[in-house]
């Protein structure tokens, strides 16, 4: 159960890095809003639509292992442009050390 808590939080903390960087990027104020509202929904968009375990489209482990491992990427590359070296490594090994246990503990179906 706890690990499924952590999940959550990575997700969010995901969510939340996409949306700094965003914000942050050194461009015109406009895009900076577009990046940071855009960013996070497109994430979570993707994330609902083939990750998570009620989605809306039924891929198999390893597309949804490549495209989880894309987002964390992402987040992991924003924290890293922002400047948060050390948060972006602990967030990124947090990351891989959750799905290895969800994957040991069985705690996602899988689909074929």
């Amino acid at each position: 159960m706890l690990n499924l808590l952590l999940r959550f939080v990575l997700e969010l903390v995901l969510l939340f890095s996409l949306g700094y960087w965003g914000f942050h990027v050194q461009t015109g104020i406009y895009l900076q809003w577009v990046a940071g509202l855009g960013v996070p929904v497109l994430a979570a968009f993707v994330w609902g639509l083939f990750v998570s375990p009620k989605a809306s489209v039924n891929v198999p482990l390893f597309a949804v292992l490549v495209i989880e491992a894309a987002l964390f990427a992402a987040a992991f590359m924003c924290n890293m442009a922002s400047g948060w070296i050390i948060f972006a490594f602990v967030f990124a090994g947090l990351a891989v050390l959750n799905r290895f246990i969800i994957l040991i503990c069985k705690q996602q179906e899988i689909s074929p």
